[in-house]
């Protein structure tokens, strides 16, 4: 009787242990879940085509500096970059052809809104924002011996509103409709970031017409190293109509300082540079990617000097287009939206 008590008491203790150690098993394989779901590494292989911009674009520069962070951080993601532009990025995104992709904020509220340039597709919902950036301010730059001061004295003149389907020159397209102006008013060349800069020291434009652009914009950078530059700001009553009438833009003022020899300020608008990703994007890999992103944050204006102009803390910035629940996930964590 003693022996088979003393052995069921064996076996009642033994079983205590397993069902112990079961139970912490449990929970560090769960602490582990949750570990690598923060990381990144509980996805599956996930292949990212990120959407940036045309050939002189920062937008390019910026996007292979961003997707190089986030796959050497979480070797489950990979991808590569698409030099494609913000209008059509945000079409990519929509039918699955992108994952990730920059647009400029009034772009993206176009396409939630269905209008403007989305007006024959409908308003499209299958897309989040990831992150919010850096303003893209109103570019209208004239040579200073150009002898124009306004808006309305560049018609009949020629210009360039930016590459077609651009987000630019959509953006081009609501500052010329507030003062009742029209392409057919101008001569226009839809032509790349490097060509109109080379247009303009050749003679052959007489502006750069940007409704907005990363600042300071290279081309007008590259203008301004060998001639003077003259940037136009827009009146009051255009600015108040294009802020009310478009989703994602803001009133902005360019610094004086900001290019050589432009020591005033400039008057406009400006829309924000912002990263979207489809909507069924898992979780984790949105997490991942912003908080990869937010880590590596101080290095990006060396890359590009519109970075300058972003702070990680206002990536959750709210633009009027709902987030990824995986980004604001991330933002909460840190305190930067509620």
């Amino acid at each position: 009787m003693f022996k088979r008590t003393k052995i069921y008491s064996i076996i009642a203790v033994l079983a205590l242990g397993i069902f112990l150690m079961a139970g912490c098993g449990g929970q560090g394989a769960q602490q582990e879940t949750e570990q690598k779901a923060q990381s990144g590494a509980n996805s599956e292989k996930y292949q990212v085509a990120w959407g940036t911009a045309p050939a002189g674009g920062a937008w390019q520069v910026i996007g292979t500096a961003m997707l190089e962070d986030v796959t050497k951080a979480n070797p489950n993601i990979s991808g590569s970059t698409s030099p494609i532009g913000g209008f059509a990025n945000v079409i990519g995104v929509s039918e699955g052809k992108l994952q990730v992709a920059f647009s400029l904020s009034a772009t993206t509220g176009d396409a939630w809104e269905g209008k403007g340039p989305f007006e024959e597709r409908g308003e499209l919902k299958n897309f989040r924002i990831l992150a919010t950036l850096f303003p893209e301010p109103t570019h209208i730059t004239v040579l200073a011996d150009s002898g124009v001061n306004s808006i309305e004295q560049l018609k009949g003149k020629r210009i360039t509103p930016g590459p077609k389907g651009s987000a630019v020159e959509q953006d081009t397209k609501r500052v010329l409709d507030a003062y009742g102006l029209t392409y057919n008013d101008f001569q226009s060349q839809m032509i790349s970031f490097d060509e109109a800069a080379q247009q303009m020291l050749d003679g052959h434009i007489d502006s750069i017409l940007y409704g907005a652009m990363i600042c300071p914009a290279p081309n007008i950078v590259n203008v301004n190293s060998q001639k003077q530059i003259k940037l136009l700001s827009l009146s009051d009553s255009a600015i108040d109509q294009i802020v009310k009438s478009n989703t994602g833009t803001i009133p902005y003022t360019i610094p004086a300082g900001t290019y050589k020899g432009v020591d005033y300020p400039v008057n406009g608008i400006a829309t924000l540079c912002n990263i979207i990703v489809r909507e069924d994007m898992p979780d984790d890999v949105a997490y991942s990617i912003v908080k990869t992103i937010a880590e590596n944050f101080d290095r990006y204006p060396t890359v590009a000097s519109a970075m300058s102009l972003a702070k990680k803390e206002e990536m959750g910035r709210d633009m009027g287009i709902p987030y990824h629940p995986g980004a604001l996930k991330y933002y909460k964590e840190q305190g930067w939206i509620k």
